[in-house]
């Protein structure tokens, strides 16, 4: 009898060992990456089984293009779509990598949806200047851009930011300069600093960020830092009462830019006045001694 449950036992295992030994492939990873004009790039790292000639690769859309299988030394292998399934030809490669543009984006009063399946775990980047405004299950983490989903049907909606231009008052001894900041995120704690040099203002996001200066409350070259750190920035355009200032901050954070001049704390309209007036007194009595 414990001879028969035996073979019992290992006849129900066979279903279940079975696909783990004669499976043609393990994917490895699924990226999705999303561009603001509703384009998804669809990357999936694969590793097929050497003794297998070719393998089969579901993909997350029946609508799909540009179709590319390139092994570990980054050799293109033939491929052929039928319906939503992808073959390719492997010859004993030991990694693929298997990219295509996926149709499955759509786009109803300026929201984006975003519709698939997958089997296994999938990473979605998503435009540098998105908002998540919905999402069908919870996913596994979000951060930076990247949404982790778990596997099955993900369906997930966001919105892309229109690049806004925001006017900001610096002022300074009863006098205000105007300071323009065009870009697709949200920009607050607006301030300026006369003692360092500086302006100052946070942003939620890692879209461009171009700032239009007066040279009259700060003057150039600048130095931009975002939390502390130095990031990358270039003045591409100027006149001679303004300067355009581009940055690309990696991430949200507060912005400092800071400037080689400023508006002289000791040169204010009424000590100007005040220092012209006594140079007056002075000169006039030296005439006079004369």
């Amino acid at each position: 009898m414990r001879g028969l449950y035996s073979i019992f036992m290992i006849l129900l295992l066979i279903p279940l060992i079975l696909p783990l030994v004669y499976a043609e492939f393990i994917e490895n990873s699924l990226i999705i990456t999303l561009s603001a004009s509703g384009m998804a790039s669809v990357t999936e790292k694969i590793n097929p089984r050497i003794t297998v000639s070719s393998i089969n690769i579901p993909s997350i859309s029946n609508k799909i293009s540009n179709v590319l299988a390139t092994d570990e030394k980054e050799i293109v292998l033939s491929s052929a779509q039928n319906g939503n399934m992808i073959r390719i030809d492997t010859l004993g490669a030991s990694h693929v990598t298997l990219t295509y543009h996926a149709d499955i984006l759509n786009k109803t009063s300026g929201i984006w949806n975003l519709a698939y399946n997958s089997d296994i775990q999938s990473t979605i980047t998503l435009p540098s200047i998105s908002d998540i405004i919905s999402v069908n299950n919870v996913p596994i983490d979000i951060k930076n851009g990247t949404v982790i989903m778990p596997p099955g049907q993900v369906s997930l909606s966001y919105v892309v930011r229109n690049v806004t231009a925001n006017n900001f008052v610096a002022s300074w001894d009863n006098l205000n300069y105007p300071v323009k900041i065009i870009t697709a995120s949200n920009i607050g704690n607006f301030s300026f600093q006369q003692n360092s040099k500086s302006i100052m203002f946070s942003v939620d996001n890692n879209a461009p960020v171009l700032v239009i200066v007066p040279k009259s409350l700060l003057g150039g070259p600048y130095d931009v830092e975002l939390n502390g750190n130095v990031v990358e920035s270039k003045q591409y355009y100027q006149n001679s009462t303004h300067s355009w200032l581009r940055i690309d901050p990696p991430q949200s954070g507060s912005v400092k830019i800071v400037g080689s001049t400023a508006i002289p704390e000791f040169l204010s309209i009424p000590l100007l006045i005040f220092v012209m007036g006594t140079m007056t007194i002075i000169l006039i009595g030296r005439n006079r001694k004369i």
